[in-house]
């Protein structure tokens, strides 16, 4: 086999070699993220001792914030534009307890938030509703 072969066939690992480069990082970052979903009961407990940095992050429409939201939230509105650019602005090591009203749309904003590098996400699965149906209080 002269030289020039040779160089040809490893030309593909090379390019496999960078791609895994390059996407490593990526990988460890998403494999280190924390998502659990939570209880509602979970949370009100969670928001009476709440641990150091806590974001409570209402991803529901602004007139259904302003209606009553959970005690401390902040809004950022998955189904807005600017919700990727707004997310960039949390704390990647603080806890984000993330609800809407029954859990759906928390649920799929779980992965922008990983992809924006927030590691630790508490997902309160059923949402604003659970929170009433247990009769706890909200803000408004």
């Amino acid at each position: 086999m002269n030289a020039s072969h040779t160089r040809r066939l490893s030309r593909p690992w090379t390019g496999l070699a960078l791609a895994v480069a390059l996407a490593l990082p990526l990988l460890l970052a998403a494999a280190s993220a924390l998502a659990e979903d939570i209880s509602v009961s979970a949370a009100a407990a969670l928001l009476r001792q709440p641990p150091e940095g806590l974001v409570v992050l209402d991803v529901r429409t602004p007139a259904e914030f302003r209606a009553g939201h959970l005690p401390g939230a902040v809004n950022m509105d998955y189904f807005g534009g600017p919700f990727e650019a707004q997310i960039q602005t949390l704390p990647k090591n603080a806890p984000v307890l993330l609800y809407c009203r029954t859990g759906n749309r928390s649920e799929a904003a779980q992965e922008t938030l990983r992809t924006v590098g927030v590691r630790h996400i508490l997902h309160m699965k059923d949402g604003i509703v659970g929170w009433q149906a247990q009769g706890l209080p909200l803000q408004e």
